[in-house]
């Protein structure tokens, strides 16, 4: 029972910083999902609510590369003398492994490098380990960043660790404390969940536990029913809409004849939701593995629903595993466990309210290691599930539940590893204006730092201090609390300058008020020039569909910045261009930019779709050669350059063959290189006859 620190050295790359600009809202608050017929009432509620991509008032971070080399994370140790579970105090508070020293073996699945991808909010994250993920669908902001983790002390002297920070964007409170008793087997976790304000907030908790994947492994939970995705709606980047069907395992109607317990059945990136009944005893999942060992994870209520998700056996999902960790090292499952049906349906948290509960991560044996085979799953499930519950029962864990609750006040006797400043401008900000705030959870003055500066500065002076154009503002604030005082700022003649509208427009826009928030950019041009605002007007235009317009603003932004701030000025210019069919000019912006920009993946990917339009072969070639960081989950853009190239070729080599002829031969009978095959799924696949067959999915 030790709470420590460790620093641990392994092959990776750091996260190198964040890109200046503000990343607005999707302008729809719910993302388009719906049922095929076959959902409840219950699956139904909420299907796509409050899903919309949303960032603000973090930053993206996208400053990191493929290139791996010996670097130090620090670590947070919560040991007894059975179980040790490391966890990553700088980059989310990730369980990054949990050991049984019995036996000296990983439960979990422990990702033997540290490769950021972009698959997270705010684009860098990583695999492996157990991550909580809080507040807005998606991988939780801070899966790359720095959470508060603290040592404190139980009612019998056991030490136990505290993970916590102030999440801004919904303003709440996000808490865990993990408790390792002495003799337990089982790692618990209890979550509290805070909203101090009188408003209710959309909310979202998923738990995503990574474990090792095997041919044999098998997976359960507290039902055989399961809500699944249909794999052309996970497909479709162009116009996206999840499409959920309802059935029983083991059987998937998009896995015909095959037993869709086994994730090593899949042949795409797979997913489904057990429907666990509102029953504590319910309240689990578990993995089998060939040699009778049973990796479960247990709750209490309200955590009632699980999921099962793998990348799949084939091309693109074999290439997702490697491309996060090594070759041979990164096949993985993931067990996950969430408030609501599936990721996709929303849930709000009411004002003034606070939500717990445990959750419990360990594992056992059976003592017959066939059951969990049985053809029945039926039985098999039984079998597991007596197993999971006689290793720990739901009685135990609401007892220990009770107890975790109490300590979940307790003030921490030290601060192990500081998270950011935002918790301590909040605490600052609570004093100042007479608000509550919970005491127990300690903020230090020392985590302020220049991301923090500026607001700190409002609230304590009336007024927002000034920047030079060319230096980006660290941070952006969208927080209704700070609307006031930034308002005030304006009334002052030293807070009434460009740099202040420019902020006011982000926070009118973030929130709804498009019309006041453009005013407020052109009020800050009329002040001074500033490649932000530019940029901001010509965001807009693209979003009302003013293409042309959109270009000139963009043009405007990238001229005044003229390489010297960021180069995600240059990557939209592209993106615009290239969405315009303006290859030509899309490609002698790039061939101006000095030659680091140049280099840059998003740039160089961008630079290879307008080439293959204008013949520039031998940089299309090398572009299809290189190994991008920039490779977002659903991406295509590699496999789309890839057919569009070899179409051109063809429609060269072969007279009279027109555009759609090429594309449709290309898409029929090549496949592209594994290593730059990102798909989650193809609708299309090749059988044994060297020909195609179109699968037999349910319409959609």
């Amino acid at each position: 029972m030790r709470a420590y620190i460790e620093v641990e050295k392994i092959q990776g790359c750091y996260i190198e910083g964040e890109h200046p600009l503000p990343i607005f809202r999707d302008m729809e608050e719910n993302k388009p999902s719906r049922g095929d017929g076959t959902l409840a009432a219950e699956e139904e509620k909420q299907l796509g609510e409050h899903t919309g991509f949303r960032v603000l008032p973090y930053r993206m971070q996208d400053k990191y590369s493929r290139e791996k080399k010996p670097i130090f994370l620090k670590t947070v140790v919560l040991e007894n003398e059975k179980r040790r579970a490391v966890f990553l105090p700088e980059y989310g508070g990730r369980l990054q492994s949990f050991v049984n020293k019995e036996t000296g073996k990983e439960i979990l699945y422990r990702n033997p490098v540290f490769q950021p991808a972009n698959l997270g909010i705010r684009n860098a994250w990583f695999s492996g380990g157990v991550e909580w993920n809080a507040a807005q669908y998606g991988h939780t902001v801070y899966s790359s960043s720095p959470v508060y983790f603290a040592k404190c002390i139980g009612k019998d002297g056991e030490e136990f660790v505290r993970m916590y920070e102030f999440e801004r964007m919904k303003r709440l409170y996000i808490q865990i404390d993990f408790h390792l008793p002495k003799g337990a087997e089982t790692l618990f976790l209890h979550v509290k969940i805070q909203n101090l304000d009188d408003e209710k907030k959309s909310m979202y908790w998923w738990t995503n536990i990574a474990i090792q994947a095997e041919e044999k492994l098998r997976v359960f939970s507290g039902t055989d029913e399961v809500m699944y995705l249909h794999p052309e709606s996970i497909s479709d980047n162009v116009n996206p809409v999840r499409v959920f069907g309802h059935t029983r395992l083991p059987d998937l109607p998009t896995l015909p004849g095959k037993d869709s317990s086994y994730p090593s059945n899949a042949d795409y990136s797979n997913e489904f939701f057990f429907q666990n009944p509102e029953k504590p005893e319910a309240c689990w999942s578990a993995a089998a593995y060939g040699d009778g060992r049973v990796f479960f994870e247990e709750s209490t209520l309200p955590l009632r629903y699980r999921k099962m998700f793998c990348w799949g056996r084939h091309p693109g999902g074999r290439r997702w595993c490697s491309y996060l960790a090594t070759e041979t090292e990164g096949n993985y499952v993931e067990l996950q466990a969430g408030l609501t049906p599936t990721q996709l349906n929303g849930i709000e948290i009411p004002g003034k309210t606070v939500w717990e509960f445990t959750q419990a991560i360990g594992e056992t044996r059976m003592e017959d290691i066939q059951a969990p085979y049985q053809k029945d799953y039926g039985r098999a499930r039984k079998s597991v599930e007596q197993q999971v519950h006689q290793a720990l029962g739901e009685e135990e864990l609401a007892c220990w539940e009770a107890y975790f609750k109490e300590m979940s006040v307790k003030k921490a006797e030290r601060i192990l590893s500081a998270g950011t400043g935002w918790g301590t401008l909040e605490r600052q900000r609570c004093e100042k204006e007479g608000e509550g705030f919970p005491s127990w959870l300690e903020f230090e003055d020392s985590a302020l730092g220049a991301p923090q500066y500026p607001w700190m500065f409002l609230l304590e002076n009336g007024f927002l201090p000034e920047l030079d154009v060319m230096e980006a503002p660290k941070s952006w604030m969208v927080d209704a609390k700070f609307e006031h005082l930034l308002r005030h700022s304006l009334a002052d003649q030293k807070g009434d300058h460009y740099l202040a509208h420019l902020h006011m427009g982000v926070m009118e826009y973030e929130n709804g008020n498009r019309t006041a928030g453009i005013n407020e950019w052109r009020k800050s041009l009329e002040q001074k020039a500033s490649p932000i605002a530019y940029r901001n007007l010509a965001y807009d235009e693209k979003m009302q569909g003013n293409q042309n317009q959109a270009i000139e603003y963009m043009k405007k932004a990238v001229e005044l910045e003229d390489n010297k701030i960021d180069k995600v000025f240059s990557e939209e210019y592209m993106a615009l261009l290239l969405e315009a069919k303006r290859y030509e000019n899309a490609w002698d912006y790039y061939c101006s930019l000095p030659m680091k920009r140049q280099e840059s993946d998003r740039l160089t990917l961008q630079a290879g779709l307008a080439g293959v339009e204008i013949g520039q072969e031998a940089f299309v070639e090398a572009v299809l050669h290189r190994e991008f960081s920039c490779i977002r989950e659903g991406d295509t853009s590699l496999t789309d350059l890839y057919f569009r190239y070899q179409a051109k070729k063809r429609m060269q080599e072969i007279k009279d063959c027109d555009e759609q002829e090429a594309a449709r031969y290309v898409e029929e009978n090549l496949n592209p290189p594994e290593e730059i095959d990102f798909r989650m799924f193809v609708k299309r696949e090749r059988t044994d006859e060297n020909k195609y067959r179109e699968r037999n999915f349910p319409a959609t």
